[in-house]
């Protein structure tokens, strides 16, 4: 039976999103109050200093983030490294109105992303309908702060008002029971739905199972029905079979929304084959790159250009248009969790994953493993000569082109 990355990380009290940070290793802020990772126990350098992390960047990429609507297809805001009130942020804001502050706003804002693609893997009807009632709580909570993006007018106007996007996704659609559950979760506010996870369902097979049958009849009676509701097909972690089939039952852009480059990373199921980025680009879709070291190579080192040379792969296969950032983790990623943890995790994780690191075990890649790496990848792109508008292109700006073509309102 597969086993998913986030029932395994959650057997060892972690979320995928970020690590979940357990009292006897958190230290206490006293000037601000809230408790934080010890340095020693967990990341080799301190988390990022908020005021100051941007002065460590050119003005250039500084200017290109600020211009660009910048988009992360499949990450999070969520914080469960720093605690409130007995709680880790992630916990506070789901559970507690209004507990959202100025200073988590600056903060999240200063990260340089305008819209979360967040979404988590709920595999059920019910576990679903939770997942949408929390993040709708907390953007009916704090409207200051949040916007939801569901319709063409608010992903067009994120970036004047100036407040956090959030897009509703789900990394499975075993949701869908019936067509008409297309419909429901549309009118809760998700705005993409991944049609499997890494197993099979009654849509098609995901990348881990053996023999991928591909998309099957009621397959392309959901992906239809998400055409016309306006709803977003994603086939990040579908198998190749029904990769292809999904894309080919679609009338409407197809997304990867965070998936690397066989090409590049060799062998590793969860990275998409020439023919399947060829076939998404001909629909208009985007492809995001993840930053976890198993998906943007198949062995260690593993270094940010390598993940850049998976941008520079789709954008010389199909096109600039067709790539984004998909980084598969929460500002906090899961390199914040302390060291004991994360080797245990690694250590123990599904032979399907193909997971390998480095002699910190870490899961995600340097430069890219904390909160503003979205500045180290328009520097990294201005220093291999990109232009100016290709980089905003890459930062979110193909995503919100995408978006608002498949939005129906």
């Amino acid at each position: 039976m597969t086993t998913h990355r986030r029932t395994f990380l959650k057997k060892l009290g972690m979320t995928a999103a970020a690590g979940v940070v357990l009292p006897s290793l958190v230290m206490c802020n006293t000037k601000t109050g809230e408790k934080e990772l010890d340095a020693k126990k967990g990341m080799k350098k301190a988390v990022l200093p908020e005021n100051d992390a941007l002065k460590t960047y050119s003005k250039e990429a500084v200017q290109l983030v600020r211009d660009a609507t910048c988009i992360d297809m499949l990450g999070g805001y969520g914080d469960w490294v720093h605690q409130r009130n007995g709680m880790s942020l992630t916990e506070l804001w789901e559970s507690v109105p209004n507990s959202f502050t100025e200073k988590d706003y600056e903060f999240v804002k200063s990260c340089g992303i305008n819209v979360f693609g967040w979404g988590d893997m709920r595999p059920s009807y019910e576990e679903m309908l939770l997942f949408m009632a929390a993040q709708n709580g907390i953007i009916a909570s704090n409207p200051k702060y949040f916007e939801r993006i569901d319709t063409k007018e608010k992903l067009k106007n994120i970036n004047i008002s100036e407040k956090i996007g959030m897009l509703i996704t789900n990394q499975d659609s075993k949701h869908f029971k019936t067509l008409d559950d297309v419909n429901l979760f549309y009118g809760l506010g998700q705005r993409v739905s991944q049609l499997t996870y890494n197993d099979k369902n009654r849509i098609g097979c995901g990348a881990f199972e053996d023999v991928d049958s591909g998309i099957t009849a009621y397959g392309k009676q959901v992906v239809e029905r998400m055409n016309q509701v306006g709803m977003g097909v994603d086939v990040s972690h579908c198998g190749d079979n029904t990769t292809l089939g999904g894309i080919e039952a679609s009338s409407k852009p197809v997304l990867i929304t965070h998936g690397a480059c066989r090409t590049i990373a060799k062998g590793v199921a969860r990275a998409k084959t020439d023919e399947a980025i060829k076939a998404m680009a001909k629909t208009g879709g985007v492809i995001g790159m993840p930053i976890l070291r198993f998906m943007i190579s198949e062995k260690e080192p593993v270094s940010f250009d390598d993940f850049l040379n998976h941008i520079d792969h789709v954008a010389q296969l199909v096109g600039v248009e067709y790539v984004g950032i998909g980084s598969d983790q929460s500002l906090y990623t899961e390199d914040y969790i302390p060291l004991e943890q994360r080797k245990a995790r690694l250590e123990n994780a599904p032979a399907k994953y193909q997971t390998h690191t480095n002699k910190d075990y870490l899961l995600t890649i340097d430069k890219l493993n904390h909160p503003h790496r979205t500045y180290d990848i328009a520097e990294g792109l201005l220093k291999k000569g990109y232009k100016d508008e290709h980089i905003k292109m890459v930062l979110g700006d193909n995503f919100k082109r995408v978006l608002t073509q498949i939005f129906r309102h």
